[in-house]
Parts: structure tokens; sequence; C-alpha cells
């Protein structure tokens, strides 16, 4: 089969197209005949080493953890799933491998499709809605309540959004006002041009705030929240309350998130608020209900652009530029007319 790979960590965002052979399912595990992967802001991290500190890939590292296929083959021991079941999946973290026409995976981690979703559009989901189902139960979400996602118009915010007012909460996003409309029409309560408005000027007494920028824009974020509000970071570095909860990381890990986190807990105490960070993980159960969520509520991410496997680069480079305005799909339609 095909898969997009890489041989090392490198600056160069560049991945190459191998033949591998197709792996071998134990019974706990399904092969998924991939037919759309999402390409997400992770494979950057991924291919220039960045994520080390969470994730030692061995190499050649097949590329890719949002998945949407066919089932092929289902092991002895898999009950809640049969061959020629629609399904998607977010794999692990640490090991990936969306990028592939065969994917295996464990059971566990893989849900049904939504009925009413492509398999393009089911791609996108994994990432994206995971990560926002387990960021609202870090925060012990409670309704009424007021979130703010800075550059919550993106392939998380799109699923982010409706999600969170599925939970009753008031949610305020920022963006280009290019978005304004499609934060507006999944049910944003309050849209901030960022590129004419500073939120800070408009913002205050918010119980939560998912950040989705990074460490420059932590104490603006910090800023809007009132006393007792929480902060959880997608991207600006663990510390020791994540190493505590999500547990599995060796003693040294553990010292370098304290460090890595402590200038953020320390800035969050002064305030009487909290910080916490997220690195989502698969979690099958979790999508099945997603996929129940979106049967129910005829959700639909956004797709920003489809590319098929041969310009999975363009892909990643577009990726990398961080303008998307949904999700960007990689698809083995022309491997399928080509060479299966």
């Amino acid at each position: 089969m095909k898969a997009v790979q890489i041989n090392g960590y490198s600056k160069k965002l560049e991945a190459h197209i191998n033949d591998i052979p197709i792996s071998r399912i134990d019974k706990h595990q399904v092969l998924i005949k991939m037919y759309a992967a999402g390409v997400d802001p992770h494979l950057k991290l991924a291919i220039n080493g960045k994520v080390r500190v969470f994730d030692q890939y061995k190499f050649p590292l097949t590329l890719g953890i949002d998945v949407s296929g066919v089932i092929e083959a289902v092991g002895q021991e898999v009950r809640n799933l049969i061959t020629g079941d629609r399904v998607y999946a977010l794999l692990p973290l640490n090991t990936m491998g969306a990028f592939a026409e065969y994917v295996v995976a464990d059971a566990s981690i893989v849900a049904k499709m939504p009925g009413n979703l492509s398999f393009e559009e089911a791609a996108a989901v994994p990432l994206s809605a995971l990560t926002v189902v387990q960021a609202l139960n870090v925060l012990k979400v409670k309704a009424g309540s007021k979130l703010f996602i800075p550059g919550g118009t993106g392939g998380f915010g799109q699923i982010a959004i409706p999600y969170a007012k599925s939970k009753k909460l008031f949610v305020a996003v920022s963006g280009d006002e290019s978005s304004r409309h499609v934060a507006s029409s999944i049910g944003a309560d309050h849209f901030i041009d960022y590129q004419r408005q500073d939120y800070v000027k408009l913002l205050k007494d918010f119980d939560y705030v998912i950040d989705t920028r990074g460490a420059s824009e932590f104490r603006k974020e910090l800023s809007i929240l009132k006393s007792g509000g929480k902060l959880l970071s997608l991207i600006a570095g663990p510390n020791a309350g994540f190493a505590a909860r999500q547990g599995g990381f060796s003693t040294i890990q553990k010292i370098i998130f304290s460090a890595i986190g402590m200038p953020f807990d320390i800035a969050a105490y002064l305030q009487h608020k909290t910080y916490d960070f997220l690195y989502v993980q698969p979690n099958g159960i979790q999508l099945k209900n997603i996929t129940q969520w979106i049967d129910e509520t005829g959700v639909k991410p956004i797709i920003d652009s489809t590319f098929p496997f041969s310009q999975v680069n363009e892909a990643i480079a577009k990726i990398a530029q961080g303008t998307a305005k949904g999700k960007i799909i990689l698809t083995t339609k022309e491997v399928e007319t080509t060479n299966i």
C-alpha cells in the first residue's frame, strides 16, 4: 500500500509517499480502508520535532491522526464493529498512521460515522470534536457560563462552537472579518474582528478560555477571566496538573512539564485563576457520543480544501500557513482509481 511518511525530524515540512506492507491486525484491532484523512496543525509540530517532549516517534513514521473509511477486517475479539462499517477515528498522537491506504487501529478508539456526513466531512471531525469534549470536561463547565475561544473560527472552532452551545454556554470567538458570518451561523454569541478590535477591551468576567494561540496570548487571555476563572491551553505548554491528570509520563517528563508550566501556573495563581493544558487523546466512547450528537443536530464541519494523495506536501504547506477557513482534507480517490 501507499503511505505518506517522514524519515526523521526536519525543519522542512516535506513528506514522501512510500510503498509499505499492510500491517496485520491483532484480535482487538480493525483494518480500515482509508477514504479521507484530516490535515491538522499537529503535523507541523510532529515533522519539526516540537512534540518530542510528549512523543518519541519511530521512523519511518506514517503521518496523520484523523481518518475515515470502511472496515476491511476485524480482530477475533472485536464485537462492536463489522466488515463494511463506515467509521472514523482519532489515532494516537504518538504513533499516527492515518495517511495510508489502509490503517490499523484498536477497535476501542473507532466509532461509526455520523449518517449525514461524507467521508471527507467525517475526517474533519475526530480531532476537533474530541479536543472540545475533553477540554470542557477538564474545565468542568457549567451551563450559563461564558467561554472565549481566540481564533475560534477554524477547523477546531467550527465543531467547538456548536458543541459548546449545546452545553448552554455563552461563546465568544475572534477571527478575521471574513469569518464573522461562519461564526454567527454556527452559534457564536459574540464575534471579535482581531484585526480591528482588541478583545481585552471588549470582554471581561469570563469563566473559561480555551487557548489556541499559545504563550504570546496568555496574559491577555488571563486578563479577561473573572476571579476563579479557568484558562486551558492547547498550545502554550504542559504543567504539573496536566502530568498528574493524564498520567503515563516518566519522572523526567513530569519534571519538564512542571518547569514549562510553572510561569503559567504562578501567573494564574496570583490572579486567583487557574491554568491547565490539554493534549487530546483517542476515545471511542466519546467519539460514539459525538456521532449521536451530530446525527441529532445535523452539524457539519466546513471543508476548506481537499487534496489528493499525490499533493500531500501542498496540503501540509497550506495547514502550516494557518489561513484555512475550515478543515483541510487528504483523500485517496486518486489512488483508488489508479493503484488499487
